[in-house]
């Protein structure tokens, strides 16, 4: 279990919404204060090029003044491997889909 962190892969229209726009709702719901959690449930964001990589680690300096250090890594993002079926939708397999709620008023499932 420690050579993996489990992760979401959000596929975006970015004329509908920018990568800056997601990095503010992950910091809006997430907050990566206390002990470093292990390798499997890090804090990670990922990014895809330079201009990505200079919004995230921007986006961490304004948290890390609010509310100090923060366990939250940057990184270039990799391959993504899809979770075994059994793990897929599980909130929505238990009826818990909306349970959370980002700005715009859609679930996040």
């Amino acid at each position: 279990m420690g050579d993996h962190s489990e992760c979401v892969q959000i596929d975006y229209d970015p004329a509908a919404i920018g990568y800056s726009d997601l990095v503010a709702q992950f910091w809006a719901q997430h907050r990566p204060t206390g002990s470093p959690p292990p390798r499997q449930y890090a804090s990670i964001i990922f990014y895809a090029d330079d201009e990505e990589r200079a919004v995230a680690e921007s986006s961490r300096t304004t948290v890390e003044s609010g509310l100090g250090p923060v366990h939250t890594r940057i990184q270039p993002i990799g391959p993504f491997h899809l979770a075994e079926k059994y793990h897929q939708k599980y909130y929505k397999k238990r009826g818990l889909a909306g349970l959370r709620r980002i700005a715009s008023g859609r679930a996040a499932v």
